[in-house]
Order: structure tokens, then sequence, then C-alpha cells
């Protein structure tokens, strides 16, 4: 078992080296150069595009990867080796990268070094890599010599392994935890390993398998060969691949209890077809961000089957855009035109792989690739084990953040219990506190509207490692906080991402929707009680009392247990815009139970401090 814990530990003592030294930035120094140090370039020149980047890795915000500058030089230096004279053979011959290509890639590289002089951008925190098209050329070294020559730029050419492991921490990086089978569709080639992310630690197989079934290498030969014994080569590829990389038994037990394994994607081809997926439901909820999207492997290999009989994407409703001049192009968003034809390709190589690979039960997508491989690994593990959610909030947190939580704690079951999910508990509370006062500015009328979008289009939209889920969760946990009060589209959106939880989670995720909802409630009480981001004690009180201590337990809709809200009798303290929270509250909580069949449910009881 491969443990990257430590990888590329020269390059983290290199970088912190650098900043110890500019730790306490004199009064003299401007602001982007104490900004700039925190910069990070990055040229990923790869198969299917050269991609150039400026990141910044400050500690407060590194685990979400903030991104100030993205630009892409749509080259293929896949395509560009191809040998214009073996179009109607059966093999795939290569030539040198043409010297047209170098130059355009130079040009744009030289451009890219201004930019990064713009920025701020340190002359040593540029790195240049470069992935199989590079390695496999036969001017390889030419070409980087002249890449060299035009910028002092050192491109690092990866190895297959390296390679391999740069595309895990792309992965782990997309995601708070990930455990199951790892998959990286490129232009020229595509890796199969197992991955395992935990509290900053990334392991993957001892043993990664690269094989030659790249999204561009695919499309090449499946207008030159025969598809069934290409789809029979792929399958018997995979079948030793699998046996290969060597699963390990926690990931075996995994598979067992779960009926299936997940399925962790990235790279360009898969992406792609990510983005297919999405444009395929017309009432998904959050159609522009493919990093954290997942489904069933049931969805995923219908589409793989039929790209790969059908050779083309699925028709979709173009001509009711047309209609309204929104899509003139036919075009799916986010799939150029060029990923486009690579799609059957993609269709071929899953529907083969999935005959040979266990049983998948959910495909996750990633955005996470060398770009941020690069970056995850320079990070010291005290911020590869950040909750992505948690960072991303962070910023607006109030200064009393924990004292919301606590109140809010005193509302809901013992973690010993079981009852308030895990996912929930440990991650969209601490997140629901953070940003509980970040739209009080809004007119009242916005501001549920706005909390719902938060995560998909507001102020956190842009941090990296996100699932679906939890931008699906905190929405609506911080919707309900600001009173839930809907227009009938928002409403619209509201429920479907409330079914995207649903079926991402089929036997947790209405147990999920019924707590986040009920503390998103709470909040909703305690913070129109306490507005000014300080908790007053003896103004309001929350008890929980499960099943075995509650008395006059109600048994409609299998609530099980009592909550308990006491109010002030203070003349201070006391008001009726308390009591009508309070009294709100309790009857949302009764509709909530209506409408959930979970277990674990509540009754809300109010009372005042002298009952």
């Amino acid at each position: 078992m491969y443990d990257h814990d430590h990888e590329h530990e020269h390059d983290h003592d290199h970088d912190h080296e650098h900043e110890g030294e500019n730790d306490h930035a004199s009064l003299s120094e401007d602001e982007a150069s104490v900004v700039g140090r925190a910069l990070t370039a990055i040229v990923d020149i790869g198969s299917n595009g050269i991609r150039f980047s400026i990141s910044s890795k400050a500690p407060h915000h590194a685990r979400i990867m903030p991104c100030v500058y993205k630009d892409r030089l749509g080259i293929s230096l896949f395509d560009a080796q191809l040998n214009d004279d073996d179009e109607n053979k059966d093999n795939l011959s290569r030539k040198p990268i043409p010297e047209d290509a170098i130059n355009e890639i130079i040009r744009s590289m030289r451009r890219f070094k201004w930019i990064c002089e713009d920025f701020g951008v340190p002359s040593n925190g540029v790195k240049v890599v470069a992935t199989e098209a590079t390695r496999e050329a036969s001017n390889s070294k030419e070409f980087r010599d002249k890449i060299y020559k035009a910028t002092g730029w050192k491109v690092q050419l990866l190895s297959k392994e390296q390679e391999g492991i740069t595309g895990s921490y792309g992965v782990a990086s997309s995601f708070h935890d990930v455990s199951g089978l790892f998959m990286d569709l490129g232009g020229g080639s595509t890796q199969l390993s197992w991955i395992i992310s935990k509290n900053g630690q990334v392991k993957i197989s001892d043993n990664p398998v690269s094989l030659p079934y790249g999204a561009a290498a695919l499309s090449f030969r499946m207008k030159h060969e025969d598809i069934n014994e290409l789809f029979y080569e792929i399958k018997n590829s995979y079948k030793v691949a699998f046996e290969k990389i060597n699963l390990p038994d926690i990931l075996i037990k995994d598979m067992k209890e779960n009926n299936g394994i997940k399925l962790f994607c990235c790279g360009g081809g898969l992406r792609g077809l990510g983005h297919l997926l999405i444009a395929n439901e017309d009432d998904y909820p959050i159609q522009s961000i493919i990093n954290g999207y997942s489904t069933t492997f049931d969805k995923v290999e219908d589409m793989a089957n039929f790209l790969l009989l059908k050779r083309k994407i699925p028709n979709f409703n173009f001509e009711k855009l047309k209609e309204k001049e929104l899509n003139q192009n036919n075009k799916i968003f986010r799939v150029s035109n060029r990923r486009e034809q690579q799609l059957p390709a993609v269709g071929l190589l899953l529907s083969a792989a999935f005959e040979s690979l266990p049983k998948i039960r959910t495909v996750h997508f990633s955005e996470g690739g060398v770009r941020e491989g690069v970056l995850y690994s320079m990070f010291p593990k005290e911020i590869k084990q950040e909750d992505p959610i948690i960072t991303a909030t962070r910023p607006y947190q109030p200064l009393l953040a924990h004292k919301y939580m606590e109140l809010l704690k005193t509302g809901l079951p013992n973690s010993s219990d079981n009852i308030v999910p895990e996912e929930i508990e440990d991650r969209i509370i601490p997140a629901l506190c953070n940003i509980a006062f970040v739209h009080c500015s809004y007119p009242k009328e916005l501001q549920p509207t706005a909390a719902l979008h938060v995560a998909t289009s507001g102020i956190i939209a842009g941090s990296h490692g996100l699932s679906h889920r939890i931008r699906a969760l905190i929405g609506i946990a911080l919707c309900e906080r600001w009173g839930g009060e809907l227009p009938i589209s928002e409403l619209n959106y509201y429920m479907s991402l409330e079914k995207l939880v649903i079926e991402s989670a089929p036997r947790r995720g209405e147990r999920m929707i019924y707590w986040t909802k009920l503390c998103g409630k709470m909040m909703h009480v305690i913070c129109g009680i306490h507005p000014g981001g300080n908790i007053r004690p003896g103004s309001l009180s929350f008890q929980f009392k499960s099943n075995e201590t509650a008395s006059g337990n109600s048994s409609d809709n299998n609530v099980e247990n009592n909550l308990i809200i006491t109010l002030p009798n203070d003349g201070v303290k006391y008001s009726y815009s308390i009591t009508s929270r309070a009294l709100g509250f309790q009857k949302k909580i009764k509709k909530l139970n209506k409408r959930y069949s979970c277990t674990g449910k509540v009754k809300v009881i109010v009372q005042h401090d002298n009952i």
C-alpha cells in the first residue's frame, strides 16, 4: 500500500522556507508583494491542452484552492503527433511535436510569464509539469529545452507513476473523504487504481495501472479498427488491471456491506461525460459545477452504452432552446466540439471496463487534475485534513459562532445515539453557524433565496472540494435559518436540491434532510432571539429528551423524542416576537414530522421558565 502523506516533502520545505523569511511583512511592503508570496502558478502541459493557472496557498484558505487566474491553450499534443500518412492505417505511429505547435505554446507561456509578474508571483513560485504526450514525444527534450530557453522555467516531466499519484491527489482535493476505485482518463492513456483519502492521508495502490486507452487514442482506433475486437481487448485489459491493483480488505468489506464500490473519476473525457449526464436531467439543480457531482452506476452505464451504440450524444431539447435563442449551436454546456467527438470513445471504454470491474454503486466526478494534484501535494497535513465546507465558511464566522453552535446542540440528541447523521452534526451544523449572519444586510424577502444559493452561485460557490450533496444541504439549512419563505420558482429549486440529497443517499437521505431542516429552523429561532452575535444567558434554552425519558410523548407520525424550548418570563428578555418564533418553530416541526418517515423525529414543546 503506497502512502503519499510525505510525498513532495522537499517542496514543502522549500515553500515554507521562502514564506518563513517573510512571516512578518514590514510596513513598507506593498500589498501585492505580501499577497504574491502566497501565490503559485502552474502550467499543465497535457495531451489535450495546456492549462495555465495562478492559485493562492495562503493557509487560511488553501484547502479550497482559490484560483485567481485560469486559462487554457487548446492545442492537443496527442493529435499534433499523429502521422498524417497513417490516417487510414490500423496503428498510431507518431511524429515529433510540430514546430508551429511548439512556437504557439512558447508564445502563450511568455504571455503567462507577464501575467505572473503582474500578479506578483515570485520567480520560484512557478511549476511547469508535463504528462504523457510530452513524455512520449520523440523530440521531448528539444521541446522542453526550448521552453526553458524562452521562459527560464524547467519542465518537470512526470513519469507514469508520478502522473497517477498526482491524479490521486487531484481527486483527494476534490472531496472531504474519498474511498473507492479511481479512474483517470487523459487523451493518450487512462489510469486505474484504488484510493483512500481520510484525515489528510492519501493512499493508493502500490501497483496503479496505466492503459493506452485515452479518449483521443481510442477515438482514433475506433475509426480504423473493429469495435468488437476493441471492446474485448479493453475488457480483458481491465480484468488483468483490476487484479493487479490489489483491492485492500477495507474496500472489499465496504463493497460487500453496501452492495458495490464507489468509483471516482477525473480527466477531461470523464468530466465531459459528467456534464452530459447533468444536461440529461432538466431539473438537476447544480448544472454549472462538475466537481462533486455524483450519480448512480445505472445512469452512467446506460449513457456509456448509448454512446457506444449510437456513436453520438443523445438528442436533447435543442429545438426548444433555439426558439428562445438560448442555444444556437446544439452545444452541451462545457463540452467542446472536440470533447463531444470523443464521447463515443468514452462510452466504449466504460462499457468494456464495467464488464470486468466489480459492482459499482455510485460514480463521483472530480475536477481535480494535475493543477489541483500539484497544489494538494504542497500542503502540510493540517491543511489537507481540513473540511472544505468549514474552510469555505470560516471567513464569515461571527466571533461567538461557537456559542450559537453550543446552544443549537443542546436541542439535539447526543452524538453517541447516532440519531443525527454524522454529515449533519460534524459538517453542516458548524458551517451553518459560521455563515448564519452573512445575509443579515439583505432585504428580508431576499434572505431565504440568497441563502438557498449560497453554495451553488453564492459566496462559497467557488470553493473547491464540496460535493453537490454538501452544497445542497448547506443551502437548505441556511434557507431555513432565514425563515424558508420562497417564491414558487425558488421553491421548485429547493425541491430539486432536496431530491438531489435523497437520491445521492437512498438509505439515509431522508433523515439527512429532516435534521438539516430542523437545525436550520432552530437557528431561525436562535438568531431571531440573539441577532447581535452574542448569546445572553437565560434568554432561551433547549432540552432534548429521548423516548426513554420523554413524558407525554406522542406516537403520531412515529415521533420518538421531545425537544423542549424554555422561554424566559423576564420582562426585558421576553417579548411577543420571541414567543412567536418559538411557536412558529413548533408548527413547522409538526409539519416536518408528517412529511418524513425517518426514525428519531422530535415533538416540540414550548414552555416558560416558571412552569
